[in-house]
């Protein structure tokens, strides 16, 4: 076996194009780490902001570059160290790993630890399966911080971006009545199985309401605007969690934020559900080598799809 191989990397934070291919040497694994053939990983907002030298990520790993981004991947086990058990070579895997200080699934392959990831049956094996990781751990940990009473409707706003899309599905299948704050129209898809409020609805008659923010900054912010005292709202941007939060206590509302953990029986839910046809990610495929074009298009909001990364074969 070749004694490196090729990441997706940046040698300094900046725009897009910092994004280069590098040589990484073949890593050695711990007891308790797997090694994994990446054979799919996905763009989170995370790996942006990192990029561009903002937040936690970058602030850890500003004297570690040059740095492979990325925190999502389904892929093969290629080497399992003495102390793993359930796992072995030629496993079909998918998780979240790294998360938040460790980045590295833009690559050929990443180092993991055994409780980030599940297995993967063959006949399911599909790459949009990394993009469920990330964002539906996201989603699936923010509607449970909400407290929701089920017989309470919940409120997503954001709904056609990639975690409100998931959070809408998660929210149904846990047993929820779902409705979806949104600006433009859901996909015809998501339309047939869920209400939706335009924002100015929403924030017109503010009344007792459970709300997952998965939008923040000035969104977050107006959807306030429609949530009375005793209201519950979760808030998922990190960069605008204490702004927000801040906000909703000076008119009695519970605001609480999130931050994704990794929890192996949530990512079998989300598997079990996706493999039921319950849990559908409008995605794209986009080849590694253009990951900056991805980060760019994401950047200028130009799609809302998730975009799926094809690494080198």
């Amino acid at each position: 076996m070749t004694r490196d191989y090729q990441a997706m990397a940046i040698q300094a934070f900046g725009e897009p194009g910092v994004l280069k291919p590098i040589s990484v040497a073949y890593p050695t694994v711990a007891a308790d780490e797997v090694l994994v053939k990446v054979l799919s990983a996905a763009i989170n907002p995370i790996d942006v902001k990192t990029r561009a030298g903002i937040g936690f990520a970058a602030e850890q790993n500003k004297h570690n570059l040059p740095l492979a981004l990325g925190y999502d991947l389904y892929g093969e086990v290629v080497e399992c160290g003495e102390q793993v058990s359930g796992l072995q070579g030629g496993d079909l895997v998918m998780g979240m790993v790294g998360f938040a200080a460790h980045p590295g699934t833009y690559a050929q392959y990443a180092k993991a630890r055994d409780n980030e990831l599940i297995k993967v049956d063959k006949e399911n094996a599909d790459p949009v399966l990394a993009g469920l990781c990330l964002a539906g751990l996201t989603a699936f940990q923010a509607i449970n911080k909400l407290e929701c009473p089920k017989s309470q409707p919940l409120y997503i706003n954001g709904a056609n971006g990639s975690v409100g899309s998931l959070a809408l599905q998660i929210a149904a299948n846990m047993g929820y009545r779902v409705i979806a704050v949104t600006r433009s129209a859901l996909p015809q898809e998501l339309a047939e199985r869920f209400e939706q409020i335009g924002y100015d609805d929403f924030v017109k008659t503010p009344a007792k309401r459970y709300l997952l923010d998965v939008v923040g900054m000035e969104v977050g912010m107006h959807c306030l605007q429609g949530l009375s005292a005793q209201s519950v709202m979760v808030t998922v941007p990190t960069l605008s969690q204490a702004q927000i939060i801040a906000a909703a206590h000076e008119q009695r509302v519970q605001g609480k934020g999130v931050l994704v953990v990794k929890n192996a029986s949530q990512l079998q839910r989300l598997y079990s559900w996706y493999c039921q046809g319950k849990l559908k990610l409008a995605h794209r495929c986009m080849p590694l080598s253009a990951a900056g074009v991805a980060h760019q298009q994401i950047e200028q909001n130009s799609s809302k799809e998730k975009v799926i990364l094809l690494p080198w074969s």
